[in-house]
């Protein structure tokens, strides 16, 4: 083998190498970013409707700054349902993504299986 076919055969292979890596890298490195900056993005746009933050950092206050018993009674409940609701449905988001970015990931070993069986 000449040296002008070594050069070749080793690009070659180098070149394998790095696309077969490459792609590892893109399905699983960057899908995982991806899919987590939009879940991310979508659990912010959905705090401007339930605003768990807010709402944890005035629980002890009255709603509508009511300082009269009923106002200190009806801030806990209404926010302490909020922080209930808002919770479970962030858990629920949460929980749905991880499941389906899993699933994404086994995709590939999957067919990988399915190829040798």
């Amino acid at each position: 083998m000449s040296g002008m076919e070594r050069f070749a055969v080793t690009y070659i292979l180098y070149r394998a190498v790095h696309r077969f890596s490459e792609f590892f890298r893109h399905w699983y490195v960057r899908s995982f970013i991806l899919w987590t900056h939009n879940t991310l993005t979508f659990l912010e746009n959905l705090d401007r409707v339930f605003a768990l933050k807010i709402t944890l950092r005035h629980f002890g206050e009255p709603l509508y700054q009511d300082r009269s018993v009923v106002g200190y009674i009806l801030g806990f409940i209404f926010r302490s349902g909020r922080i209930v609701i808002s919770a479970f449905l962030y858990g629920v988001i949460v929980i749905t993504a991880a499941a389906i970015y899993v699933a994404w990931c086994a995709i590939l070993p999957f067919i990988v299986y399915k190829i040798f069986l």
